[in-house]
């Protein structure tokens, strides 16, 4: 696991409130109780935290990793 893979667990952990373990790259935005909108507003805070900016055209995240694969991309 890497540093921004640990990054992005701790701050949904810390914000969601739920365990860390058991988050994977797997681990669907539904199964952390996350719906269309409120996935959403987490990207903009996830592009706070990175300091980065997603593309806002194209497909939605689904698990962690496409959330992981668009952080690695901007950075």
């Amino acid at each position: 696991m890497n540093d921004t893979e640990n990054r992005l667990y701790d701050m949904l952990a810390k914000q969601l409130e739920i365990p860390r373990e058991g988050l994977s790259r797997e681990t669907t935005l539904e199964q952390i109780g996350l719906d269309s909108l409120a996935t959403m507003e987490y990207m903009f805070e996830i592009e706070d935290n990175f300091n980065i900016r997603f593309d806002q055209t194209g497909e939605p995240p689904k698990n962690l990793g496409d959330v992981l694969d668009q952080i690695t991309a901007k950075l």
